[in-house]
């Protein structure tokens, strides 16, 4: 009884930052039931709020010298505070693109924001739990937020449509994980991660274990948009609102790579040569088929989500990065956790300002409605080209120290060819990333500038932050790369 109510004790204290969103979620949806069309500023103000104390509330326990103890369906730990802190983040900028977008489109509804909540619920129960089904809970709260956010312009077509094909493909990816999950249970009789590693399988079903992790990658894999299980990306980036897009290009990665961290760590993936194979596979796919595709296409979001897929081949090889001799290394995964702290500022950044291009009422993301934005929007233009340049990888860039705390670590373990595959990539990517620049700068367009003279605050405010940060951590990464090696540690 005693033990009971001190696990309680343990989930009430340590998952604080999760209740605080639950409440602010919750706060939010009534508040747009009572009073339609009338509060969604307010609606907006009190989400902010919300995710501003939880981050407080986060930080608060990671500066505390002991943190409750580690329970099956809640982990507090650094791992799981380093990455609340990430979505967090993304929850924020997210609402502050969103209230921008709002104003210029008149589209998104208040409970946009609580959707935003309840999905970064979500992303923290997929990441932190030591319980498989927890985390398959996490993921299908996750999942079915950003489904609804995806449709959040009821009255467009491509946003309907790319709603639709998102729940089919995920729903899909859904089946396959939880039969991982299914898997590992048939084998070892547990769900716990922490015990899949020391258990032994039933006689005869040695081969499930194997079969499993494979069916759980799956899985991941679809959310993470990596080839072969890619191709759903570019219509839903295409067809959901800006803000939505960027909030899934980021939230959906940080959370999903949180996790494969802790499986990564649990079980040790790598101590089984197919599942090794088939992740370098992935890798080299992923870069190449992400940047040529990239390459083609005229419409900046779906070149962004070639982009997505990219960067998620990068993360996923600064993750292969950490296994040296066959078993992976811990420690090494700071550079995983750093990097997606870059890719979710630049990223978010890039979509802040893509969220102002309007043309008739609807997103004007063309090339061609880039034309002559240098010269009507120099400074806006100016910072579009920044998050680009950061994306390639420039030195003064947080993009640059990503980039090279990864290839420097997977030099160092041994992983010479995949290091000059993604040197090679990254050369390539210059292509499509400088395309918008070139646009903008030296080309006049005939049609007008898409984007209106007074820029709202909120999106003021988000991309000023993100471009500040991409050059800040660019020029001096080291303070938060030794706060992400505390985490990995």
């Amino acid at each position: 009884m005693e033990t009971n109510i001190q696990n309680l004790l343990n989930i009430l204290v340590g998952g604080i930052t999760i209740w605080i969103l639950c409440a602010g979620a919750l706060l939010c949806l009534l508040i747009d039931a009572l009073w339609p069309r009338k509060m969604s500023v307010p609606v907006y103000t009190i989400g902010i709020l919300t995710l501003i104390v939880t981050l407080c509330s986060a930080w608060y326990q990671w500066l505390q010298p002991d943190l409750p103890a580690a329970q099956d369906l809640l982990v507090i730990d650094l791992h799981t505070l380093f990455f609340i802190t990430l979505v967090v983040l993304v929850g924020i900028l997210t609402i502050l693109n969103a209230l921008g977008y709002m104003q210029l489109h008149n589209d998104l509804t208040a409970e946009f924001c609580s959707l935003i909540i309840f999905s970064i619920i979500g992303m923290v129960f997929f990441f932190s739990s030591d319980h498989l089904l927890i985390n398959f809970i996490g993921l299908e709260t996750m999942s079915l937020s950003i489904y609804v956010l995806v449709g959040s312009h009821k009255k467009n077509f491509k946003s309907n449509e790319a709603a639709i094909k998102y729940f089919i493909i995920g729903g899909v990816a859904s089946a396959i994980f939880l039969y991982g999950v299914a898997m590992f249970y048939g084998a070892y009789g547990t769900l716990k991660i922490s015990e899949l590693a020391m258990a032994l399988p039933t006689q005869g079903l040695d081969y499930l274990p194997k079969t499993a992790v494979a069916f759980i990658l799956t899985g991941i894999f679809f959310k993470l948009a990596v080839v072969p299980f890619h191709f759903w990306a570019p219509d839903v980036y295409e067809g959901a609102p800006s803000p939505v897009t960027g909030f899934m290009a980021t939230g959906v990665k940080i959370a999903s790579f949180g996790f494969a961290i802790r499986i990564f760590i649990g079980i040790n993936v790598l101590d089984m040569p197919q599942i090794q194979n088939l992740l370098v596979v992935v890798v080299v796919a992923t870069f190449i088929v992400g940047n040529l595709l990239a390459i083609v296409q005229d419409d900046v979001k779906r070149m962004l989500a070639y982009s997505s897929v990219s960067h998620a081949g990068f993360v996923l090889f600064g993750m292969l990065a950490g296994f040296r001799e066959g078993r992976y290394e811990p420690f090494s995964s700071h550079t995983v956790m750093f990097y997606l702290l870059g890719y979710l500022l630049m990223t978010l950044g890039a979509f802040a300002i893509l969220s102002l291009m309007i043309r008739k009422r609807s997103e004007a993301t063309h090339y061609t409605d880039l034309e002559g934005l240098g010269h009507s929007k120099p400074l806006l233009a100016g910072l579009f080209t920044l998050f680009m340049f950061s994306m390639v990888g420039m030195p003064g860039t947080v993009g640059f120290a990503a980039k090279y705390s990864v290839i420097s670590l997977a030099v160092q373990n041994g992983h010479i060819g995949l290091a000059i595959l993604a040197v090679v990539m990254s050369i390539v990517s210059a292509f499509y990333y400088l395309r918008p620049s070139v646009t903008m700068f030296f080309k006049k367009g005939a049609g007008g500038c898409p984007v209106i003279q007074e820029i709202p605050f909120t999106s003021s405010a988000s991309i000023t932050f993100c471009a500040f940060t991409v050059i800040y951590l660019g020029l001096n990464p080291d303070a938060f790369i030794k706060l992400a090696k505390i985490a990995a540690f």
